[in-house]
């Protein structure tokens, strides 16, 4: 090896879009979301709804909400 040879280039420096490469499953498939992270505008009116109802049978009169939290968790594959 003489010394007119270049020494072998470094990786480059982590990136996000480089990083984020490394977290992908290898099947190439889209990882699930995590339940926290979706439907959070469904919850939440469901949450406020249950908790701070005037009603005798909170349950029933937030049935519809809770029924659309569900179906939108169902949507992502979550089954409640």
């Amino acid at each position: 090896m003489g010394s007119n040879q270049s020494a072998p280039a470094p990786p480059p420096p982590p990136t996000a879009a480089n990083m984020a490469k490394d977290l992908k499953t290898s099947s190439g498939a889209p990882a699930k979301p995590k339940p926290c992270c979706v439907c959070t505008d469904e919850k939440a009116k469901r949450d406020e709804c249950m908790l701070f109802s005037n009603s005798n049978n909170p349950q029933e009169e937030c049935k519809d909400l809770v029924t659309k939290y569900k179906d939108c968790m169902a949507g992502y594959g979550f089954s409640i």
